[in-house]
């Protein structure tokens, strides 16, 4: 196995390399954090479309079985 010597500049550069990696990978990170607030926000509208679609929904059936309630209850006297 050979063994090599790490001299302060190789230190350095790689010291240096890695810091440049890090500043990629945070600016990457930042990105993805930005689309993933995106992405929920849009989930978010989509659900709040979903529950009032659900409670006009649960009206109308409501009102659709107090009818036939009431035709039935009309159709007995």
């Amino acid at each position: 196995m050979e063994r090599s010597i790490w001299t302060d500049e190789r230190l350095d550069d790689m010291v240096a390399s890695n810091e440049t990696q890090f500043d990629v990978l945070h600016a990457e990170m930042r990105e993805m954090r930005s689309e993933m607030r995106e992405g929920f926000r849009e989930l978010r509208d989509e659900l709040s479309r979903v529950r009032r679609d659900m409670l006009h929904l649960t009206i109308g059936m409501i009102a659709a079985f107090a009818a036939l309630f009431a035709a039935l209850l009309a159709q007995s006297l």
